[in-house]
């Protein structure tokens, strides 16, 4: 291949850091906002199947178009936790709508909430440890992480607890938070969305926690040196 034609070959797609985001963390916050209301028992629990294919078609498949977008764009952060979020998605769905029923046969429905109730609090755990990474990009970001950790806990617990008041009020509990991170993520996809073109009106407070980025200090120009 020439000089002149590689000079002349089409620069590869390259999208920018943050552009697959909003889908992302929109999508997520609509299965979330579903699995809190049905845990919240705003609605009958005997509804909550409705969770899984919000999950499986809303949050998995938007969370894996942005996070995938996310890579392509060099965003490791940003690829990584779409990416593991919408696999949760997936396996908790495949959990509770299709494994269940053979797991319970197998040992006993306790067994069964038992063994869920610590697949949720490994979350709890994982989703502290990348609310480090969300600390530092803005406020929206990391209360978002952590009001997600929180859940996973506490839904985590009501679910190894026996069946009983204490569950239901964890439960309940669990929802209520999932309700409130929910809204947040969908005003953090809100922002991440609209702010390119209306002026950033919608404060994200990006760290370290202003209104706007800081603005870096100007150069100053050292003299040049004596000859």
């Amino acid at each position: 291949m020439s000089a002149s034609e590689v000079e002349t070959r089409p620069a590869g797609f390259a999208p920018e850091p943050g552009i697959g985001l909003p889908l992302a963390i929109g999508a997520f916050g609509f299965a979330v906002l579903m699995l809190g209301l049905a845990d919240a028992r705003v609605f009958s629990p005997a509804a909550g199947g409705i969770f899984v294919p919000v999950a499986f078609g809303t949050g998995a498949f938007g969370l894996g178009i942005g996070g995938l977008w996310e890579f392509r764009a060099n965003n490791t952060f940003g690829g990584t936790f779409a990416l593991f979020y919408s696999a949760f998605l997936l396996t908790t769905g495949l959990m509770l709508k299709v494994f269940q029923p053979g797991i319970v046969d197998a040992s006993s429905q306790a067994a069964f909430n038992d063994a869920f109730g610590a697949w949720l609090i490994l979350w709890c755990i994982f989703t502290f440890m990348l609310s480090v990474g969300a600390y530092h990009i803005n406020m929206p970001a990391f209360v978002a992480f952590v009001l997600l950790a929180v859940p996973y806990g506490i839904l985590g617990i009501a679910s190894i607890s026996a069946p009983g008041d204490l569950s239901d009020t964890l439960t309940k509990i669990g929802g209520w938070v999932l309700i409130v991170d929910g809204a947040t993520a969908w005003y953090l996809a809100w922002a991440l969305a609209v702010n390119s073109f209306i002026g950033d009106r919608l404060p994200l407070w990006p760290y370290p926690y202003t209104r706007k980025a800081a603005a870096p200090p100007p150069v100053t120009s050292k003299p040049a040196a004596a000859l």
